[in-house]
């Protein structure tokens, strides 16, 4: 997913309900969203990767949870 298509998805909601993080793709625990962060983002699969918010190269938006 881009920005662009976050923005569009998201502007189909009310402004004022909360953004929370799922633990996984299975649903197993969520958490209210601490902040957003762009960085570069590597992946290792079609699932997962590694991200870095300190190299100087962003290609994604990283939404990390509370916990």
């Amino acid at each position: 997913m881009t920005v662009a298509e976050l923005r569009k998805a998201l502007g189909a909601f009310p402004d004022d309900l909360q953004v929370v993080a799922s633990k996984d793709a299975e649903g197993n625990g969520f958490s209210p969203v601490e902040e957003l962060l762009s960085g570069h983002y590597e992946p290792d699969s079609t699932y997962s990767g590694e991200f870095n918010d300190e190299d100087g190269v962003h290609n994604a938006v990283c939404i990390w949870p509370v916990n």
